[in-house]
């Protein structure tokens, strides 16, 4: 036997039947379970599971690895009770980082969390770096990505739209090449995004170009007229002084991420605000 968090694979694939299935519970991607499964078959020099017309089932191997996982889980599920059940006054530190786009939108919400929790200390940073949860330099974050680290727990919780936008005043032919344009655009740090990649190609890389590293001063530029930019419905489409021009570029669709340090997913404090921001972002997302 290996370690828990390799049973808790088989253990998942062996109540699902499938690994899509099995990566959605455990918030993995598809290819982390197979890859997964097979190094652990490569380790025990068996086979766990045998492939049928109606999904994996499990091999006389894989029901003995099964009976320990399940005997695992009810320890670890037992202590994170008994952890939870001693912290119910919610104290102590928060870290939490997040994208600037969603400061004010987030800090809402915080707000009066941080009110009913006085002894919470809520800790908050919104710069471009990504911060690395297994250094700790934070303990939840709200990360864009298409591939989450393999060691974090976390939760896709949204698709956030994206649109070309303009100001209200600035003068915009539509049968006009983009490239005809000034741009506001990210800063060359982020010239490998999807985003970036998408506005070179429209703009064919025209020198007549502003360059921003947050989405606050990225929105203040393109309110103000300097030019056309990305910016996203869910926070532009009610500013007066901004035209939407595109519809929602689906090729642009941008995943959000909640992740934690898989050590915090037993904290109550961490657990909670955790919670509280999934239940936002899924709120938000309006998407089909």
């Amino acid at each position: 036997m290996t370690n828990w968090d390799d049973a808790r694979f088989v253990l998942a694939l062996s109540r699902t039947g499938t690994i899509r299935a099995a990566a959605k519970i455990l918030s993995v991607n598809h290819t982390t379970v197979s890859r997964r499964i097979a190094a652990m078959e490569k380790q025990l020099s068996a086979r766990l599971f045998e492939q049928t017309t109606q999904g994996y089932v499990l091999t006389a191997s894989g029901q003995i690895i099964v009976q320990a996982a399940e005997t695992m889980e009810d320890l670890v599920h037992g202590s994170q009770q008994q952890i939870e059940g001693a912290d119910t006054a919610l104290s102590g530190d928060v870290h939490i980082h997040i994208p600037d786009i969603f400061n004010d939108w987030v800090c809402e919400q915080l707000a009066p969390f941080s009110r009913q929790h006085p002894n919470l200390r809520i800790h908050v940073s919104s710069d471009t770096a990504v911060a690395n949860l297994a250094r700790r330099e934070a303990d939840i974050a709200l990360r864009f990505t298409d591939s989450p680290p393999e060691d974090m727990v976390g939760q896709k919780v949204c698709k956030m739209p994206v649109a070309l936008y303009k100001n209200v005043d600035f003068e915009f032919d539509p049968n006009k090449d983009l490239a005809g344009y000034p741009w506001v655009r990210w800063s060359d740090v982020f010239s490998g995004s999807r985003v970036e990649k998408w506005i070179s190609k429209k703009s064919k890389d025209t020198k007549n170009v502003t360059r921003v590293s947050t989405y606050g001063t990225l929105t203040s530029f393109i309110r103000h007229g300097a030019g056309i930019g990305l910016l996203s419905p869910w926070f532009a489409e009610n500013d007066p002084k901004l035209v939407q021009l595109t519809p929602i570029i689906e090729e642009l669709l941008m995943d959000v991420w909640v992740l934690i340090h898989p050590d915090l997913r037993g904290v109550k404090r961490i657990k909670s605000i955790k919670d509280l921001l999934i239940e936002l972002f899924e709120s938000k997302d309006k998407l089909p």
